[in-house]
């Protein structure tokens, strides 16, 4: 059983809180609910996040830290849809667009995409039951939402809107909520039934405010784009990272000038960097999730690191720990609730 199933455990309609402090990207990752994710950590140094979540009938709202510049493959279950937006300075991107101040990010449920978040990033989240918001619309705003919704990437810049969103979630996240506070079984259910139709509403007259921008937006695919993707789907066909940069030339169709513009521009990172770093983070999840005696030599050398000290050297940067800390520590990465859900 994973760490998300072990504290969200239940199908209730009772509020669940839960917030965790996390020291692995990897814990981070398989934290949220109704989500299906994967962090590569792109920045170095140890790993420090946490994630406060609520969740409240057909909506979760959620705040999360991350420490370390992340690239995050994410895919919403259920019939959602996400929304995550920051207040900060720094921008994040999704699927390489990088997002303006006051925009919303929108992904729906059971389409895959990437986001890349900057070091030391705060960002909100709603992962909201597409049907528990339309029960708050009428007429064209209830028809835009459940049509428009799916092709969104992101809403037109809207300060004001992005500001109450992340007002409402912290209020619900505070600890002084009369939403968490020690109520009976019977207590919880009355309050459930009154309090998630309240806070649905605000987020959907949010959301309607946003309603010029519910159109879909063009986003272009331009060829530093495409050279990434070559990559990635070359990789994903065949269960192996290339080692060399003539090998990404050919798997990409380009010159070596137009490979190490397109990883540097689009991911901060030049391509070699990047496939170390995914290699890297590859062998920290085996590493954590394997029951069984792994011999690290072996392991490193099965992903292409054929002197054990420059692995050991490349992989205490990045993650601040040695190898074999990591599995000292793996038990322990999988304990980090500060609060337990309400039940």
């Amino acid at each position: 059983m994973n760490f998300s199933q072990l504290h969200h455990e239940g199908n209730s309609n009772a509020p669940v809180r839960c917030k965790l402090v996390a020291y692995d990207v990897n814990q981070q990752a398989e934290s949220l609910v109704r989500w299906e994710q994967q962090y590569n950590q792109h920045s170095q140094g140890a790993f420090t996040g946490y994630l406060d979540e609520l969740k409240l009938g057909g909506m979760h709202l959620f705040e999360e830290f991350t420490s370390q510049t992340l690239l995050q493959q994410c895919c919403v279950n259920e019939d959602s849809v996400w929304l995550g937006f920051s207040l900060q300075p720094q921008r994040p991107r999704i699927n390489g667009n990088e997002i303006g101040e006051g925009q919303l990010m929108v992904r729906p449920s059971g389409v895959e995409f990437e986001l890349l978040t900057p070091q030391q990033f705060h960002i909100f989240g709603l992962v909201l039951n597409k049907q528990a918001i339309a029960e708050q619309l009428q007429g064209l705003d209830k028809d835009l939402w459940l049509k428009e919704s799916d092709k969104l990437l992101v809403t037109r810049p809207n300060n004001f809107v992005a500001y109450e969103l992340a007002k409402t979630i912290s209020l619900m996240l505070n600890e002084r909520s009369p939403i968490i506070e020690g109520l009976t079984e019977e207590e919880k259910n009355q309050r459930i039934e009154r309090i998630q139709p309240i806070v649905a509403s605000r987020i959907a007259d949010l959301l309607v405010q946003t309603e010029t921008g519910m159109k879909e937006i063009n986003v272009n695919r331009p060829e530093k784009r495409r050279v990434i993707d070559r990559i990635r789907a070359h990789v994903e066909r065949t269960g192996r990272y290339p080692l060399t940069v003539s090998e990404l030339c050919e798997i990409a169709f380009v010159s070596r000038r137009t490979l190490q513009y397109s990883f540097e521009h689009e991911l901060g990172v030049s391509p070699i960097q990047y496939l170390r770093d995914c290699r890297l983070n590859e062998i920290r999840r085996i590493l954590i999730e394997s029951n069984e005696l792994i011999v690290i030599s072996d392991l490193a050398m099965e992903y292409g690191f054929y002197h054990i000290s420059t692995f050991n050297e490349h992989y205490k940067v990045l993650f601040g720990e040695t190898p074999t800390q990591t599995m000292q520590r793996a038990g322990n990465y999988h304990f980090g609730v500060l609060s337990t859900p309400i039940k």
